[in-house]
């Protein structure tokens, strides 16, 4: 089971006030430790980052400057 892949998506960066990685919602722990652990541990974490993400508060969609059904093509 050591064969359960890491959830990292390349975005790299540790939220101060939580300590987990936005990216991933790991903590340093969990990111540097991740090669060692064993499957039921690697489980176990990714079981917790359902969690961990539910926990902050979503972040607002950026407002789309097109506006709907205007023309993107000259006439």
């Amino acid at each position: 089971m050591s064969d359960i892949p890491s959830p990292c998506v390349a975005v790299c960066q540790i939220d101060r006030a939580s300590g987990h990685c936005l990216g991933c919602w790991r903590t340093i722990e969990e990111i540097s430790g991740w090669p060692r652990f064993d499957g039921e541990r690697r489980l176990q974490i990714i079981a917790e980052l359902h969690d961990r993400r539910g926990a902050v508060a979503p972040r607002p969609r950026r407002k789309n400057r097109r506006r709907a059904g205007t023309a993107t093509s000259a006439e």
